[in-house]
């Protein structure tokens, strides 16, 4: 009896080692996204990114990670874009106004007084008319997830309070190296420069620039207060926020994985769409010394822009922008 117990001890050692000789399914590691932005803290991109990360980690169930840097690590917003489009970068998060310089279909974006409020831009951005221009972002290496809100650009400078574009005459006024910007504040008498982000600051300060346009967050985020002295909500561009992904990792993911991410990406842009930045960003101008010209006339920039029409609606279609005005 005693030799029979132990040849089924025998035994069962043997086949007790052999399992742990079988081959385990693998444990899957989690997928890295890499997501770059360029802009400060509290400031719409990193709402959203910050948004995008979690939201994507709860709806993949942690099995899509996202690694971001932002607030100019990787340099530039043109080259955060650059990156995004090589591949050296997975996502990125980035004004509209930089990435009509690559889809110039956007551009549209940024014909001046477009847009009556954030609730029309709002309804373009994510109905047909933005859904067809997201349509152009595959050939330039890219595949828009989501538009979300920056806010509308407004004017600051050193010299005197803006109220009509005769105030504009001779400025020498920052604007985003793209196609739109330059020629809109020619028209309205400024003498344009043209210069990345990151260098406007020390521009200001120097008295390179005399003045620069923004969002108003962006303005109190970047100190401007502490280098300008007048800031008028002329409200004269709309500014989007795109949230792209480099078009061959996008389509390198299975279907679920492009869903999810899609769907991350649409709950981080609406983060930044319900987002009211504004008041307490003029608060904060204002008790650092800016002094603030809440209420234009519309009507003389409107005039001066005037001549710039045909060239808008030889670049984006006559249709296009009837359409975008009675969107409701």
């Amino acid at each position: 009896m005693r030799g029979q117990s132990r040849r089924f001890w025998l035994a069962g050692s043997m086949i007790a080692a052999s399992t742990l000789l079988l081959p385990r399914p693998a444990i899957a590691s989690p997928r890295l996204i890499s997501l770059a932005f360029n802009s400060q803290s509290q400031a719409p991109q990193q709402f959203g990114s910050d948004e995008f990360r979690q939201k994507l980690l709860a709806l993949s169930g942690k099995r899509l990670v996202v690694d971001y840097r932002g607030s100019g690590a990787l340099g530039s917003e043109n080259t955060v874009l650059a990156a995004t489009r090589s591949g050296a970068v997975d996502m990125a998060v980035i004004s509209g106004g930089v990435v009509s310089s690559v889809v110039p279909e956007l551009g549209v974006f940024d014909v001046p007084f477009l847009f009556r409020d954030v609730a029309h831009a709002k309804a373009v951005a994510q109905g047909p008319i933005g859904a067809a221009i997201a349509a152009k972002f595959a050939d330039k290496g890219l595949t828009l997830l989501a538009f979300g809100k920056q806010g509308f650009r407004n004017i600051t400078n050193s010299r005197r309070p803006i109220r009509t574009p005769a105030d504009l005459k001779g400025l020498k006024i920052r604007v985003i190296p793209n196609e739109i910007y330059p020629m809109t504040f020619k028209a309205l008498g400024a003498e344009v420069m043209p210069m990345e982000f990151p260098l406007v600051y020390a521009a200001l300060k120097d008295g390179r620039l005399d003045g620069q346009e923004n969002p108003v967050p962006t303005i109190a985020n970047s100190r401007f207060y502490e280098v300008q002295k007048y800031l008028t909500l002329t409200g004269h561009f709309f500014a989007p926020i795109a949230f792209v992904a480099n078009r061959a990792m996008f389509e390198q993911l299975d279907p679920g994985d492009q869903a999810v991410l899609i769907a991350a990406a649409k709950a981080a842009a609406e983060v930044t769409w319900q987002a009211e930045l504004d008041a307490p960003r003029l608060e904060q101008v204002r008790k650092n010394g800016m002094e603030v010209i809440e209420k234009i006339d519309r009507q003389p920039f409107l005039d001066a822009l005037k001549p710039l029409d045909q060239e808008f609606e030889k670049r984006f279609g006559k249709d296009l922008i009837a359409a975008i005005r009675s969107t409701r």
